[in-house]
């Protein structure tokens, strides 16, 4: 039977939005600081972790108080990924992601499902990735339909950004206008029309993704490099050569200009220098220290303690080496162990830097390196308590596309039984932490806490029944959690091998 990637395509995407839904996480109601603070922050609950806490108590005060500075009850709440300067409290985090969930809180307010409705932002953009993946592996690669097709099934199911595509991370929304403004450079370099549509997404892309997180620009400095060329066109003449430039691509520079002063001007209305960062502010812990000294006294220490912060020193070439090993194969957050299917990621990049040496295979494989070299410098790769490598989702974006590209270059028949063997494993991962809690800890804590620090503790909370699921505590949880996560996972299988094993015998699609 003819099986068209015109139906297909559509089928998954829809197929997507309804998984998302049946695991993303949160509760029916608008959930006070109060409440946020007491009850919502424990294991398998909606704001277990202070990211997800920062990023929605951000919202609530943007809504209720028209203020980027927190309550001082809001700041108990999102405890201790808070700041303090000039007598008002701010989350660490760059406020872009909580700024773009504004109108989706505002919607769910009005039936009671204000965190519900928030916290689905982060799915939206996982959807556009799957879209961009695919793309990316039918018209830049390629690659047949089932190809494009399983890879962004291998992304939204078989890499932990599930975990992150369904609670209020920016990790989805970052991966989002990599992928994106990678696609528009090669479709301005192509010559299509509406060249003016690409080099503008491109500098929208920069300047929004500097509002999520700032290593993002070192992300995305690959594509700007890939765009600055694509700008320029060489051609040899007779006795001499002529370089055009594309005014497009030069003009349109003033969006991202624009965005960095109004990036600016927040940083210099909240914190008195456009150069200063919510990252580099005493922490809520060391001024309420200092506030037993009295008021001169505390007045130099909390001074003091603002020179020494700096978020640059966080970042070390020394700290390289355990970095990697944490970000790729230990047990606690490596990739390999959580989505080994991604090893085959690793071989198509390399199967396609040697057989088609250019542009679009060498910017991935350097915003892949990119990814790899800054977190693993970081002075927490493990991203606090987290479910896997969370720093890596932008990296299993662009490593979801060659696997794909693997399995076409390798044309065997055990590769593509072997992907489905890892994907399985893989899926399975990425469910039981979906399902249950983000907030695993490093192996250095939890052997002093005494708990679990991989997939395996998610284990104990998916067998007691605990779920951080809306639609199982709302509806379903008079059945067991395995009774409800059975359908998803036999779905998840089914699709991948439908896309392995039955597709590419159809030669009309």
């Amino acid at each position: 039977m003819h099986m068209s990637k015109k139906v297909l395509f559509p089928i998954l995407i829809f197929a997507t939005v309804v998984i998302y839904i049946l695991t993303l996480k949160g509760a029916l109601g608008n959930p006070t600081p109060e409440e946020v603070e007491n009850g919502l922050d424990q294991n398998t609950m909606s704001m277990e972790l202070s990211p997800e806490r920062g990023r929605y108590a951000l919202v609530m005060s943007l809504v209720h108080d028209s203020s980027f500075a927190l309550s001082e009850t809001l700041a108990r709440a999102v405890y201790p990924d808070v700041g303090y300067y000039n007598g008002r409290y701010y989350i660490y985090f760059v406020p872009g992601i909580s700024l773009l969930a504004v109108p989706l809180y505002i919607w769910g307010y009005q039936y009671q499902m204000a965190q519900v409705f928030t916290f689905f932002l982060p799915a939206i953009f996982a959807l556009l990735n799957a879209v961009f993946i695919y793309q990316i592996c039918r018209k830049v690669f390629k690659q047949p339909a089932w190809a494009g097709l399983f890879a962004a099934l291998v992304f939204c199911f078989g890499s932990t950004s599930w975990s992150y595509a369904v609670t209020l991370y920016q990790h989805q929304t970052t991966t989002f206008f990599l992928l994106s403004a990678f696609y528009a450079v090669w479709k301005f370099r192509e010559g299509t029309r509406a060249k003016w549509i690409y080099p503008l997404w491109v500098w929208t892309c920069l300047g929004l993704t500097l509002t999520l997180d700032y290593p993002n620009a070192l992300f995305m400095a690959p594509v700007m490099i890939y765009f600055a060329f694509s700008a320029f066109e060489i051609s040899q003449k007779a006795k001499s050569i002529e370089v055009n430039v594309h005014l497009s691509a030069v003009i349109t520079s003033v969006v991202f200009l624009s965005l960095v002063l109004l990036h600016g001007f927040y940083n210099y209305t909240q914190f008195g220098d456009p150069w200063r960062v919510s990252g580099s502010l005493p922490g809520t812990k060391l001024v309420t220290e200092a506030a037993t000294f009295n008021t001169p006294e505390r007045a130099s220490l909390v001074q003091l303690i603002e020179k020494k912060k700096d978020v640059v020193k966080f970042f070390s070439e020394q700290k390289f080496p355990n970095g990697l090993y944490e970000l790729t194969v230990s047990s606690d957050r490596g990739l390999l162990v959580y989505s080994p299917i991604f090893i085959l990621g690793f071989a198509g990049l390399v199967i396609y830097l040697k057989r088609y040496a250019g542009w679009e295979t060498s910017v991935p494989a350097a915003c892949l390196a990119a990814i790899f070299f800054l977190y693993s410098s970081w002075g927490d790769p493990w991203g606090g308590w987290a479910f896997g490598p969370r720093y890596l989702i932008p990296a299993m974006g662009i490593l979801s596309i060659f696997v794909s590209g693997f399995l076409v270059e390798s044309k065997k028949y055990m590769f593509k039984v072997l992907a489905f063997v890892l994907f399985a494993y893989s899926s399975a991962v990425s469910l039981l932490g979906v399902i249950t809690t983000n907030a695993i800890p490093p192996k250095s804590e939890a052997v002093i806490l005494k708990t679990g620090y991989n997939f395996l503790r998610s284990f104990e909370f998916f067998r007691d029944n605990r779920s951080s699921s809306f639609v199982y505590n709302t509806w379903f949880s008079h059945l067991p959690l395995w009774l409800y996560v059975l359908p998803i996972y036999l779905a998840v299988i089914a699709a991948a091998g439908i896309f392995l094993f039955r597709l590419p015998k159809d030669k009309k699609s």
